[in-house]
């Protein structure tokens, strides 16, 4: 007979958790993408563009962008 102890069972998590961890592992790369357009929007516009880095959830902002990049 060998002297190695005998592996020890792993207790089942809880269904919860299951479901808690599932959800986590759906929504990061969407939440991920999300924050990364929104720190790039906050570079350039406050940051390289010098202006109000609140003015990045204005529609006004940018439906002047849109007129710029799509006018005649």
């Amino acid at each position: 007979m060998s002297d190695k102890p005998a592996p020890k069972k792993k207790a089942p998590r809880p269904k919860w958790l299951d479901i808690i961890w599932l959800i986590f592992k759906i929504i990061r790369i969407p939440v991920l993408c999300v924050l990364a357009v929104y720190i790039g929007l906050w570079v350039g516009y406050s940051k390289l563009g010098h202006q109000p880095a609140a003015e990045i959830f204005h529609m006004s902002t940018w439906r002047h962008l849109y007129d710029l990049v799509f006018a005649n």
